[in-house]
């Protein structure tokens, strides 16, 4: 018993990552991480901060984004969006998670002037899992989360020149992070 405590104790602390994932996708324009605090094993909040330049093969890549159909669209993506982490299972390795967030979403056409611009406040589910001491590096952490957002101002699908952004209604996320608990 006095090891779980111990255990627990040691499961208390800030943590701050840098999410791998969608920036290697973007050739690592801008910044996007998170910072958060882990109250005991099975608590958590964080905060996920995107400024991301997306770049034309990335939104047309149906693996990657499937945000655009089509060629000469780029864009930029910002969200701001906080969770608060639920831990379950034997390990407390998994979570699920609430959020809330401000995104907006640019798309620029390459080949004419035509532009979209939505701004929107979402709120959103995530399923996620995070491994400590990765290597045996006491602290360094990864964590995958996949959250699954609802904007509340969507943005229809818009038809440009033989491209075409695909609404945004429900969107999803695929986060890689790696980071570092204090």
């Amino acid at each position: 018993m006095i090891a779980m405590n111990a255990q627990q104790q040691d499961r208390s602390s800030f943590f701050v990552g840098y999410e791998t994932f969608e920036m290697t996708m973007n050739k690592f324009q801008n910044f996007a991480g998170e910072v958060g605090y882990r109250f005991n094993e099975k608590h958590q909040i964080r905060l996920m901060i995107g400024e991301v330049n997306l770049t034309e093969r990335h939104l047309s890549s149906k693996w990657e984004s499937a945000a655009v159909d089509g060629d000469n669209v780029e864009g930029y993506f910002r969200i701001y969006e906080l969770y608060y982490d639920r831990y379950f299972g034997k390990r407390k390795n998994f979570y699920y998670s609430g959020s809330i967030a401000y995104v907006k979403d640019e798309y620029n056409h390459l080949i004419s002037t035509n532009r979209l611009v939505n701004e929107t406040a979402t709120v959103g589910v995530a399923i996620g899992y995070r491994k400590e001491n990765i290597f045996g590096i006491k602290h360094l952490y990864t964590n995958i989360s996949i959250p699954f957002r609802y904007y509340f101002n969507n943005i229809p699908e818009t038809q440009w020149e033989g491209a075409t952004i695909n609404a945004h209604r429900f969107v999803n996320n695929f986060w890689f992070f790696i980071g570092y608990q204090f």
